[in-house]
């Protein structure tokens, strides 16, 4: 079978209901796009808390009086902790006026320096989990000469919660968008077939093969999917990129994304081809 036939015949029957194969491949580029940002949230999210966990610091901090030298070398005795720095209460209230820039200047309304000192940790690899960060966080607070100890456990904890609630979504989002696309691959595909059924029939009888007659649905289908894979990638790159500008900066990850898109298209346009055509057999 010569591929210019195979393309012309493709061709011919997406021009016979060229407005029913653009409003298709529409909903595609829809349901594919809604795929494509959940599946994309997903991910990102979880480079996030994954970054948030390995950046983790716990900091105890000291009450008035303690001696940081010794409460510092309790501290690296316990098991997960990777490090430790002193922090004067000097070097802390210069660290807010920095991250405070131009509104540091609210500081100057202070008679004192309200900050105690602490003992920064960081965690070890293997120890920033939330078990072991909890573990860590009640034996700091146990120590003498500790008074308090913050680590922003609650807001991975969060995060985490979050990011199982969007994980579960997105796989729903995955599976119902999907099954619209080979559903609509194959309600396209079938009404092919049925508008070329009296075309079929004669192909058959003057002893055309099976794959002949087969492999234009086929393909149809198959571009079919390609094409709205391809327009999702593009405009869930597109709607990246103006969150990008609009937000924060974060990579746009732009030939896996697009890569991702068609290929995931064209397998299911050809699933709903291969269902239209299992249907016909039956």
């Amino acid at each position: 079978m010569r591929v210019s036939w195979l393309l012309s015949d493709v061709r011919r029957s997406v021009t016979r209901n060229r407005a029913g194969f653009l409003m298709t491949t529409a909903v595609q580029v829809v349901c594919l796009t809604l795929l494509g940002l959940f599946a994309l949230a997903s991910v990102g999210l979880a480079r996030f808390t994954a970054e948030a966990r390995r950046q983790i610091e716990i900091q105890a901090f000291l009450e008035p009086g303690a001696d940081p030298a010794a409460v510092e070398s309790r501290i690296g005795r316990i098991a997960g902790v990777a490090a430790t720095r002193y922090v004067s209460s000097e070097e802390a209230l210069a660290d807010l006026r920095a991250e405070l820039g131009a509104d540091s200047t609210v500081l100057a309304v202070l008679e004192a320096n309200p900050l105690p000192a602490s003992i920064r940790v960081t965690l070890a690899a293997g120890a920033a989990g939330p078990e072991e960060l909890a573990d860590v966080e009640r034996k700091l607070a146990l120590l003498p000469g500790v008074a308090e100890v913050f680590s922003g456990a609650e807001t991975l904890a969060r995060l985490g919660r979050i990011l199982r609630v969007l994980t579960l979504t997105t796989l729903a989002v995955i599976l119902l968008s999907s099954l619209a696309v080979i559903f609509i691959a194959f309600s396209t595909v079938e009404s092919s077939l049925r508008a070329r059924s009296r075309e079929i029939e004669i192909m058959e009888l003057v002893g055309a093969t099976r794959t002949a007659v087969r492999l234009p649905f086929i393909v149809e289908g198959g571009l079919q999917g390609l094409f709205s894979g391809l327009a999702a990638a593009l405009l869930v790159l597109l709607l990246l990129a103006i969150a990008r500008a609009l937000l924060v900066p974060f990579p746009l990850p732009v030939g896996p994304v697009v890569a991702a898109g068609a290929l995931l298209g064209l397998a299911l346009g050809l699933s709903g081809s291969a269902f239209a055509l299992g249907h016909l057999d039956q």
